[in-house]
């Protein structure tokens, strides 16, 4: 599976991929709920090595992983000048880490 197909998963599936994948139940998208959850998530990116950065507003979610690659950061989406807009913070790490999994 390719970004452009992880960015376009809807939940169900979605959220099938983070069970089969990281062994991490997440029930939902919505932040105030599974947020915990979904942090698990990047406690486990963390421990490969990734630094994840995450910025909110009202109506904008912003999520990335940073690798650092011969002394030099590497970006999951902000190097293609571009940032996926996601719902909620859980989805933006839900298929971060989707994409980092397929890219390795």
């Amino acid at each position: 599976m390719n970004r452009k197909e992880i960015l376009q998963l809807e939940e169900d599936k979605l959220l099938k991929l983070i069970m089969e994948n990281f062994n991490i139940k997440i029930k939902g998208l919505e932040d105030r709920k599974y947020l915990t959850q979904a942090w698990l998530v990047v406690e486990k990116l963390m421990l490969k090595g990734w630094r994840i950065d995450i910025e909110t507003k009202i109506n904008y979610k912003k999520v990335d992983g940073i690798l650092m690659t011969n002394g030099r950061p590497e970006t999951v989406f902000a190097q293609y000048g571009r940032l996926p807009k996601f719902n909620s913070v859980v989805e933006g790490i839900c298929k971060l880490a989707l994409i980092i999994l397929a890219e390795e």
